[in-house]
């Protein structure tokens, strides 16, 4: 065989392996995945497989994205084109498992078609990129019955909550309906709805008027909501159930509660050791409005859960700044933790991972002890470095007092917890309630028998503030009306929407997000702030003893001596002005000082970035060449 002819062998047998190695990899082992990523980005959560298992109707999906004119547009719209491509994939992951119930196509819509007129039809968002050129980048599902759901917009920036959305779009569409949540609550968080006129005759005429706090009004936009009164002996009706505060509640009113989960219902619990807007314990810090209560701790104890009594949750890096009185300076505040994505991102749950800022006031330490068939999962922690602490009413009030019983801690404080699984009953022998009748002395009681264990899973969503969604909280007022202050009333929402579908979708991580804080410029950072802060008390304090002297001299002024008082006071007002000038002196060398350390490490590591790659590639090249040197004197000796 010659040479030539063999040459011509190789490289068809080279092309023909090749060509079947695509074949067997884009057939046989199409589902085979190997996700090497730190974030797991492209492995479906099992909670999403379970859901597209359930399918049993078909769901089509159309993907709308206007590639044609990202190709044209600038270089921050083309890098559309990569979150596009990760859309993509995760969709066709979802089709994969979903026994052939989802069918999938990318829609290009060009100006004046009829895929952009379907576009605009759906409710898409679109951007005006020039005259000619619009910008689609939305999600379309529709089932066998013509119900349809959107995903207006594919925000890159919320990649991490991507396959919820994708588990939640598909859920909704085969479940249109729109959900119940029951609202029960010993304060007064909602009230029957009243005519705007009938509210303006009420404070004309001096009557204090009712209102139901802002977030309850933003779930009516959601969903049905409905009051359940807090003496009940029976919740139906409901979906999920949100509870707030609960203390005082009839054993009736726990019984039905604890059947309502037993019976497969979602619930969603708010407690808190000390609820500052509950006024009818005679002001914020007049005495503490504690809950749960002893009976409903024996709900929570069968779901695994407690708030540890009389404990707080602190921690020196999340801690805000404010003042607890209008007559106070603004400090560094334990007993308010805004809550980041330093609480949230460890534990990639969907209900809290989008949460960027969250403020909590006095907030408990929740506990997790292991039930049978139950499963336990943070929402929400401190840092590393936060720790419970314990305070009566007289410290709540003074911010020095607080930071004085507090330490730092070694692991994080849980604020939120969630438990999915099967429960038992906490009243398995039952109770006794009366008989309904006419009259009150002929009503004989009777007994209302449990069940005694879940059949199906349900899930328990608990929170230690009550605070975080009052108004106070969770809203700022401006002259356009109130407004969102934080994501407080976002993490509500997103509990309730995770607890108003498939058990499956709570159980969809987030991903795709990872913080890493760093320890020393945040310690580096508080310890400025606390030396700011003292120096701020300094100044005020100069200032107000100033102000007691010449109140004093003013007291002994006469006819006689008033000349030799003013001259004093002149003098005293000097000394003071030297004294203040020096304190705020001290104050920007401080500021300056946590500033310029906090540069400095910047500094180093961008130095260390400049200077160690390239004289690692020297030695590296410098020990190749010794080495590659030594082998050839080697051989040829």
């Amino acid at each position: 065989m010659s040479k030539r002819r063999e040459n011509y062998i190789k490289v068809f047998l080279g092309l023909f392996s090749m060509t079947l190695l695509i074949y067997i990899g884009t057939t046989i082992f199409k589902k085979a995945r190997w996700d090497v990523t730190e974030e797991n980005l492209y492995t479906l959560s099992d909670g999403t497989k379970s859901i597209l298992s359930k399918l049993d109707s078909p769901v089509q999906l159309k993907l709308y994205y206007s590639k044609t004119a990202a190709n044209k547009g600038t270089e921050a719209l083309r890098a559309f084109n990569n979150h596009f491509l990760y859309v993509e994939d995760l969709i066709r992951q979802f089709s994969s498992y979903s026994r052939n119930n989802l069918t999938f196509e990318v829609v290009d819509p060009r100006p004046d078609t009829p895929e952009e007129e379907d576009a605009l039809a759906y409710g898409l968002k679109k951007f005006n990129l020039t005259e000619t050129e619009n910008y689609f980048f939305g999600l379309v599902a529709e089932n066998e019955s013509g119900s349809e759901k959107v995903i207006e917009f594919f925000d890159p920036n919320q990649k991490d909550k991507l396959e919820y959305d994708l588990a939640k779009l598909i859920y909704t569409v085969l479940h249109p309906q729109k959900k119940v949540v029951g609202v029960i609550s010993s304060l007064d968080v909602l009230t029957e709805d009243m005519p705007p006129y009938m509210m303006q005759i009420m404070k004309m005429q001096g009557k204090p008027v009712e209102q139901s706090w802002l977030v309850m009004q933003l779930l009516k936009e959601f969903y049905t909501v409905k009051k359940v009164d807090p003496t009940s002996d029976s919740i139906s009706g409901v979906d999920t159930l949100l509870v707030i505060h609960p203390k005082g509640f009839p054993e009736k009113t726990l019984f039905a509660i604890d059947q309502f989960v037993i019976n497969g219902g979602n619930i969603l619990v708010l407690v808190d050791p000390t609820a500052v807007v509950d006024r009818s314990t005679g002001g914020m810090y007049g005495g503490v409005s504690s809950s749960p209560d002893a009976n409903f701790a024996k709900l929570m104890d069968k779901w695994g859960i407690q708030l540890v009594q009389g404990t707080y949750a602190g921690d020196k890096y999340l801690s805000g700044n404010g003042r607890l009185a209008p007559n106070m300076p603004p400090s560094r505040l334990l007993a308010v933790l805004n809550c980041d994505q330093r609480c949230v991102a460890p534990y990639k749950e969907t209900v809290s991972s989008g949460v960027k800022q969250a403020t909590m006031v006095f907030p408990g330490v929740l506990k997790a002890d292991e039930r049978e068939n139950v499963n336990h999962s943070v929402l929400m922690a401190t840092t590393e470095k936060g720790n419970g602490y314990q305070a009566g009413p007289q410290q709540m009030g003074n911010p020095n007092a607080l930071w004085s019983m507090f330490q730092e801690g070694k692991e994080p404080v849980v604020l939120a917890y969630k438990a999915v699984g099967k429960f038992k009953t906490a009243f398995p022998n039952g109770i006794m309630v009366s008989s309904d009748a006419d009259d009150k002395n002929k009503a004989t009681p009777k007994k209302l028998q449990a069940t005694l264990e879940s059949t199906k899973e349900s899930a328990v969503v608990v929170f230690s503030d009550v605070d975080f969604i009052n108004d106070q909280f969770a809203f700022r007022q401006s002259f356009l009306g109130p407004s969102v202050a934080n994501d407080n009333s976002t993490l509500l929402l997103n509990s309730v929407e995770a607890l108003s579908g498939d058990v499956d979708l709570l159980s969809v991580r987030a991903k795709g997000r990872v913080n890493r804080s760093f320890d020393v410029i945040d310690q580096i950072e508080f310890e400025a702030e606390k030396r700011t802060e003292n120096k701020v008390e300094q100044i005020n304090s100069s200032i107000q003893r100033f102000q007691a002297e010449l109140n004093q001299l003013g007291r002994q002024a006469n006819e006689g001596n008033i000349a030799l008082l003013q001259n004093e006071g002149l003098k005293k007002k000097k000394e003071l002005a030297k004294k203040i000038a020096g304190l705020k002196r001290e104050l920007r060398n401080v500021k300056r000082e946590g500033r310029e350390k906090i540069e400095n490490i910047g500094k180093l590591f961008q130095y260390l970035n400049t200077i160690l790659v390239p004289l690692g590639n020297v030695l590296f090249g410098v020990f190749y060449s010794r080495k590659r040197n030594r082998l050839m004197h080697k051989n040829m000796s």
